[in-house]
């Protein structure tokens, strides 16, 4: 029988969150660069010092570090429904939480109220499936209320298999058209990319 334990955020040694690990143990350095995926969606959403940047899904928050980098006078909001993965977030990026460059959200696309936060110009998600697997109707029309004037809906996806990536492109733009979002996809190696307005 096989029993995990978690330990809180707060008990995770200080070693785990470095970029390259040493396992004391075995002296084997490990490179937690962050995976090519995330590396290609911030390029592909080029930030700007000033932007206002709300990322769907933001998971522990690797793709937070790389924005909140970039940012200037800008915000970084990343939401996500799983409150485990929002503390570690926050923990990850403690000195731009800090220094109000990043905020953290536990909630819902479906249940945000755009009301809450001033219009963002870029909306981002990586690997969020709700886009294509389904319409998503009400989190596609919570998107337009959060998007500011001329703001960008950038959506990316690495199937685990290749040979999906057609039917993940052709469900995408008819769930944006449906939403009155216009859109244009581009496909690098394994890595689908939707921006939409």
């Amino acid at each position: 029988m096989i029993v995990k334990h978690r330990l809180p955020v707060s008990r995770i040694p200080e070693w785990s969150f470095r970029r390259t690990r040493q396992f004391p143990a075995e002296g084997v350095a490990v490179s937690t660069r962050p995976p090519q995926r995330l590396r290609s969606a911030v390029a592909a959403i080029d930030v700007r010092p000033t932007d206002r940047i709300l990322e769907i899904g933001c998971g522990r928050g690797v793709a937070a570090t790389m924005v909140c980098e970039r940012l200037g006078t800008g915000r970084y909001v990343g939401v996500d429904r799983s409150a485990t993965a929002i503390t570690a977030a926050t923990t990850r990026n403690v000195e731009s939480v800090a220094a109000g460059t990043a905020r953290f959200v536990t909630a819902a696309l479906g249940e945000l109220d755009p009301a809450e936060f001033d219009p963002f110009d870029t909306v981002f998600a990586v690997d969020v499936n709700v886009f294509w697997v389904r319409p998503a109707a009400v989190e596609l029309a919570v998107i337009r209320r959060l998007l500011s004037p001329g703001g960008r809906l950038h959506l990316f996806f690495e199937p685990p298999d290749p040979a999906r990536i057609d039917a993940m492109r052709d469900a995408l733009v008819d769930h944006l058209t449906s939403a009155d979002f216009a859109s244009q996809t581009t496909t690098t190696g394994r890595l689908l990319a939707v921006v939409a307005q």
